[in-house]
């Protein structure tokens, strides 16, 4: 079984945690955490950064159930933001 696919969006940061403004010149990638249980997403996909404010990636290969995930953003300097609430969806 090939499993089935989620597709994720989300809209990149305009500032830090500290309320700095943040460009999209500024963000390396974004890591995108799932898993089976919402208080351990175990696995990750590393995505490049979005060209535009409004950034996709498709996770394939899930078995049927519940999945959570969350999303962080990695900035040109390597520093790692507070994932975003996690969101679920039941395949």
């Amino acid at each position: 079984m090939r499993g089935q696919t989620v597709s994720l969006s989300w809209q990149a940061p305009g500032q830090r945690i500290n309320g700095e403004q943040i460009s999209l010149y500024d963000i390396d990638a974004y890591i995108v955490r799932y898993g089976r249980d919402p208080d351990n997403l175990d696995q990750q996909a590393i995505v490049d950064g979005c060209s535009s404010p409004q950034c996709a990636y498709d996770i394939k290969g899930l078995a049927s159930g519940t999945w959570y995930f969350a999303v962080q953003t990695k900035d040109v300097n390597g520093l790692i933001s507070l994932p975003s609430a996690p969101v679920s969806r039941t395949i």
